[in-house]
């Protein structure tokens, strides 16, 4: 039967089809795997909720851990993002035009560091800034890298403007979005561009993700929580709009998507789906905990009798689900 028709989507992928094959595998594992702070003990002295660990400085604003098990989640998550990008670090036109040089660059939210690392070495003549909440990066760096521990919610107080501002899976992590890409732009030297990637509430194109199901639900209350602090999932449908509102130029939108498992027959999907399994199944308790429990009440218990279904449903290739994926970039005019 081929696929239903489907609306034009901004430039990305479109309807992808299942693997029949994969189908039948239903039930079976899936296989694959704010002035700048000084880093001080009470930065160090980590919040512990659940198990795990959370971010001291600015206690409470962002809803996942920040210990060993979700940095090597992120490391993961990096590598997905690179093979999305056909193994690229970004996909605007920053250095590659010719005209800017990129002298300096700032990765808002830099987790673990490791886009700034990979950046930093292919391209040795840039200085790449690094911030988080979090010092989870590593101590070893080369000279051309600095990570420093801030709130990029505050008033930004760099000493110098940068030739591109780069921010990935920031998603609940941010208050005011308007604010987050005017200072961006302030920041940025005439001729520079910022690019953002972000995940969305999973969907589906052909109706085997059930409303009623447990990803459904998942979804549904994971919005609800970080809705009721005033930092959405859904705060990244709104990226192109708010960039252009700030004053940004030459925006353009591109979508791609993770699928939940191996269910494309598309090899590179079916790749990704490997990988995003892994990124979702291994996350799932970190991504959770806070919201379902501090946020919503649940107790651990209830939230773990959720999950089940959760898992269940992820590794399940009868269900052709995926996350949307978004990256919109934009350029700061040049002066006239």
């Amino acid at each position: 039967m081929s696929a239903p028709a489907k609306e034009s989507e901004p430039d990305g992928v479109g309807y992808i089809e299942a693997d029949q094959e994969e189908n039948n595998l239903a039930g079976e594992s899936t296989d694959s795997e704010s002035s700048t702070a000084s880093i001080n003990s009470s930065i160090l002295r980590y919040h512990e909720e659940n198990g795990r660990t959370y971010h001291a400085y600015k206690d409470g604003k962002y809803v996942l851990p920040n210990d060993q098990s979700e940095q090597e989640r992120l490391d993961l998550q990096h590598h997905l993002s690179l093979r999305t990008l056909d193994n690229k670090l970004y996909i605007c036109p920053a250095g590659r035009d010719g005209e800017i040089p990129l002298r300096n660059v700032l990765d808002l939210g830099t987790g673990t560091g490791t886009w700034a690392l990979d950046f930093a070495e292919q391209n040795p003549e840039t200085q790449v800034y690094g911030v988080d909440l979090s010092p989870i990066q590593s101590p070893f760096v080369p000279p051309n890298v600095t990570f420093q521990v801030d709130d990029v919610e505050d008033q930004w107080m760099y000493n110098t403007k940068f030739d591109f501002i780069y921010s990935r899976h920031m998603t609940c992590s941010i208050s005011d979005w308007s604010r987050y890409f005017e200072q961006s732009y302030t920041n940025l030297n005439p001729g520079g561009y910022m690019e953002i990637m972000d995940i969305g509430a999973v969907t589906c194109d052909d109706g085997t993700l059930k409303k009623d199901g447990f990803l459904s639900r998942w979804v549904d209350l994971f919005i609800e929580g970080t809705s009721k602090i005033d930092r959405s999932f859904l705060g990244y449908q709104a990226y192109y709009e708010k960039m252009e509102a700030a004053g940004f130029a030459n925006l353009k939108k591109v979508m791609y998507k993770w699928p939940t498992n191996r269910w494309p027959r598309d090899p590179k999907h079916k790749e990704l789906g490997s990988w995003c399994y892994e990124n979702i199944s291994s996350g799932l308790q970190g991504l959770s905990a806070a919201v379902f429990t501090r946020i919503l009440g649940w107790s651990p218990e209830e939230m773990n009798t959720l999950l089940e279904g959760v898992e269940r449903e992820l590794r399940d290739p009868t269900i052709h689900a995926y996350w949307p994926i978004t990256v919109v970039y934009g350029q700061k005019p040049r002066a006239p």
